[in-house]
C-alpha cells in the first residue's frame, strides 16, 4: 500500500505541469503564498521524486559503494549507522539516504517518512560596526524558506526580505558541506550559497527584484579557520550534523537602500552554519554568535548553543585567529516575554552579556509545520577563556542572539 501511495505521489510531483498539483496550492495558501507565486516556482525541477533516468543514475551511484567500501569522509557507514562525535577531519558527504532510519519501535521507516523527515539549512552572516546582514536558506520539505536582512547600527535602520516556497519548489540543496551548494528561486528573487574546499571559502549571492544584491566571499583560508564538525543524536532515532565557523574575513559588495557598500573596506567578519539531519519533530534552541577584531588586532569568532547539538557532545566553541577553542555547555539567561532586554550567556570559559539593538522574526503556524524564529543582533561584552587559560576580553563586539522554536 505504501509503495502504491509513493508511486502515485511521485507521478503527481514529477508531472510536467506542477501548477495543477492541489497540494502545492494548499501549502502555498497555508503559508500566505498566492497561486500565482506557486506557479512561478513550480516550473523548476524539484526532483524529490526523481524521474526514471535520474532515479537510475542515483541507484547506480549508490550501488558503487559496495559493502565494506565505506569512505571515511562520509557520515553514514556501510551498515547504515551514523558516526557521532566531533571530527578533526571534514565530512565531505552527508549521505543520509544510506542511513537505516527506524521508528521509535525499531521498525524501518518508509520512503515518505525518510524524505519528509530530513531537513537542511544554511546561514551566512556578516558583522561589523558599520553594517550587519544575515541570510539563510532552509529546506524542510513541506516548505522551503529564504530570508535576507540588513541592519545599519548608525541609523538603526533595518531592511528585511523573506520568501517561502511550498513543498520546497524552486529550492535545491545538496548534502556536501565542504564543496556543495544551496539555491532558492522565488519569481525574480534568487539566493545561492556555494562552497569550495581548496581554497576553503564560502560564496553568498543574492539578487532580489527590488534591487537588493549581495556578492560576498567568506574567506576561511587566510588564516585558515578550523571548522567545528559535529554530529549528535536527536530524539529516539535521529541525528543532526553541523559544520560551523565564525571570524572569516568577508569581501565583495552589498547593495541595499539605494547604496553599494564595499564589504572589504568596512572590515566585516562572517559566520557560517551548515546543518542537516533527521532532527527532532519539535525543536527548540538558543544560539549565540559574534565575530570581530579584538583590541590587540586578533580576530575572534564565537558559536554557542543550548537545546541542539549538545547530546553527548557540544558545538559550543570560539576561534582566535582561526584556532578552535571548545567550551563546555552554556546557559542562556533572558526574559522570554521581553527579548529586547539584555541577555547573559555563561558556562565554562564563557561569561558574556548581550544588549540587543534589533531583530529579525519569522513566524508560521501551519498545522504540520510551525516556527517562531527570533534572531536578535546587538553587542557583546565580557570574557572568553581559551583552552590554554588565556582570558580574552570582549568589548562591544557585534553578534547574533537567537531563540527558535520549530516543528518540522
Amino acid at each position: 500500500m505504501e509503495r502504491r501511495r509513493l508511486g502515485m505521489v511521485g507521478r503527481i510531483l514529477d508531472s510536467v505541469d506542477l501548477r495543477k498539483f492541489a497540494g502545492a496550492r494548499f501549502f502555498g495558501r497555508a503559508f500566505g503564498i498566492g497561486d500565482a507565486a506557486v506557479a512561478a516556482v513550480t516550473s523548476s525541477d524539484r526532483g524529490f521524486f526523481l524521474p526514471a533516468q535520474r532515479r537510475s543514475n542515483r541507484l547506480a551511484q549508490r550501488a558503487s559503494f559496495a559493502i565494506g567500501a565505506f569512505m571515511a569522509d562520509q557520515l553514514i557507514d556501510d551498515r547504515g549507522e551514523v558516526r557521532f562525535g566531533t571530527f578533526a577531519e571534514p565530512v565531505l558527504d552527508v549521505n543520509h539516504r544510506d542511513f537505516a532510519l527506524l521508528s521509535p519501535h525499531d521498525r524501518p521507516r518508509g520512503a515518505l517518512a525518510r524524505h519528509f523527515g530530513f531537513n537542511q539549512f544554511q546561514f551566512l552572516g556578516g558583522l561589523s560596526p558599520t553594517l550587519l546582514f544575515g541570510c539563510a536558506i532552509a529546506d524542510i520539505k513541506y516548505v522551503a524558506t529564504a530570508f535576507v536582512y540588513f541592519y545599519e547600527p548608525a541609523s538603526r535602520r533595518l531592511v528585511e526580505h523573506s520568501f517561502r516556497a511550498p513543498l520546497g519548489l524552486g529550492c535545491r540543496f545538496d548534502q556536501r558541506p565542504e564543496d556543495g551548494s544551496a539555491t532558492l528561486r522565488s519569481g525574480s528573487n534568487h539566493f545561492a550559497m556555494t562552497a569550495t574546499r581548496t581554497p576553503q571559502q564560502r560564496h553568498l549571492w543574492v539578487k532580489l527584484a527590488d534591487g537588493v544584491e549581495i556578492d560576498a566571499l567568506f574567506d576561511e583560508q587566510s588564516p585558515r579557520i578550523e571548522p567545528m564538525w559535529i554530529c549528535t543524536p536527536a530524539g529516539a532515532t535521529g541525528w543532526v550534523f553541523a559544520r560551523k565557523t565564525a571570524g572569516a574575513a568577508v569581501t565583495g559588495s552589498a547593495t541595499w537602500n539605494g547604496r553599494r557598500i564595499d564589504l572589504g573596506e568596512i572590515g566585516i567578519f562572517g559566520h557560517n552554519d551548515w546543518s542537516a539531519g533527521y532532527m527532532r519533530r519539535e525543536t527548540f534552541w538558543n544560539w549565540a554568535c559574534l565575530a570581530g577584531r579584538l583590541a590587540d588586532g586578533r580576530v575572534v569568532g564565537m558559536n554557542l548553543s543550548c537545546g541542539v547539538n549538545e547530546t553527548s557532545y557540544t558545538e559550543s566553541c570560539f576561534w582566535i585567529d582561526g584556532k578552535l577553542h571548545t567550551t563546555g555547555t552554556v546557559a542562556f539567561d533572558y526574559d522570554r516575554r521581553e527579548l529586547m532586554k539584555p541577555w547573559s550567556v555563561r558556562g565554562k570559559g564563557v561569561d558574556l552579556s548581550f544588549t540587543p539593538e534589533g531583530r529579525h522574526t519569522e513566524k508560521v503556524n501551519a498545522l504540520i509545520v510551525a516556527t517562531n524564529f527570533q534572531q536578535l543582533f546587538g553587542r557583546y561584552t565580557g570574557k572568553l577563556t581559551t583552552t590554554t587559560g588565556e582570558a580574552v576580553t570582549i568589548e562591544n563586539l557585534y553578534g547574533y542572539m537567537e531563540r527558535h522554536y520549530a516543528k518540522w
